[in-house]
């Protein structure tokens, strides 16, 4: 929404964003044409959080893989108690890193916290209580990278190819924010050479995304995870997200 279409909304006093993000409105046209614009925070942040972790676990210890297994009979014809291939890693000890420590961000600190990590966290403003650092540190030591930064002029493609190429070969990297905070071509272009070693998706740049989009030739690999934009919408969390809209307006 922006000045080539609210400009015919004359009317208009308030819109009410059914999101935490607003990326999407031009909010200064808003300001100066005294449209008001509410969106509603943190309705969604424990949902999101647990797809993050859900995606982190599933991809480290392959269980897409281990599951087929059991699900297509070669467990059962194989005549072997333990199936230990592809191998897979303790979550445990290893170094979390959440670009983006805002609600989302935190939610997540305290999963991986719980799980045994240690956090790591880019934020622009740092804040005590989790250890910040810079975002080319962040991607370097990072076993799982998980992204909530809001899209913004400053965040668009901030995490580039250049930061990709940082990231440990066996590093998993999840992306739960906004499509468009990453390189998506230079994020699938890196799954499938090999230079990290998995990737968990919940946003896009093109939504949904088409056939030429970078991902769509990577979706039936074991090593990725591609939801359908579907972190932040538990039943209950898209009742709190009524409840608030109702409020807004109120």
């Amino acid at each position: 929404l922006g000045a080539h279409n609210l400009k015919w909304a004359t009317r208009l006093k308030l819109i009410c964003v059914a999101a935490t993000g607003y990326d999407n409105i031009d909010v200064d046209y808003c300001r100066t044409h005294g449209i008001g614009v509410a969106n509603v925070v943190g309705y969604s942040t424990d949902n999101v959080a647990q797809l993050t972790a859900a995606m982190a676990l599933s991809l480290i210890t392959h269980l897409p893989t281990y599951n087929r297994m059991t699900a297509d009979g070669s467990y059962t014809r194989g005549g072997v108690a333990n199936c230990l291939t592809p191998a897979y890693h303790e979550i445990a000890g290893k170094t979390w890193g959440i670009a983006g420590y805002g609600n989302i961000g935190r939610a997540v600190g305290k999963i991986a916290s719980a799980l045994g990590c240690r956090v790591l966290a880019y934020k622009r403003t740092p804040v005590e209580g989790v250890e910040c650092v810079d975002l080319e540190t962040l991607c370097r030591e990072s076993d799982i990278l998980s992204i909530h930064l809001p899209l913004s002029d400053a965040t668009r493609g901030i995490l580039d190819a250049d930061h990709i190429a940082l990231l440990k070969p066996e590093s998993i990297v999840i992306n739960v924010a906004r499509g468009a905070v990453t390189d998506e071509a230079a994020l699938a272009e890196a799954l499938e050479s090999g230079r990290i070693g998995g990737l968990g998706v919940d946003v896009y740049s093109t939504e949904p995304f088409g056939e030429d989009h970078p991902f769509y030739r990577l979706r039936d690999r074991d090593n990725i995870c591609l939801t359908p934009h579907m972190a932040w919408g538990s039943i209950e969390a898209r009742r709190r997200c009524l409840s608030e809209i109702i409020l807004n307006m109120e």
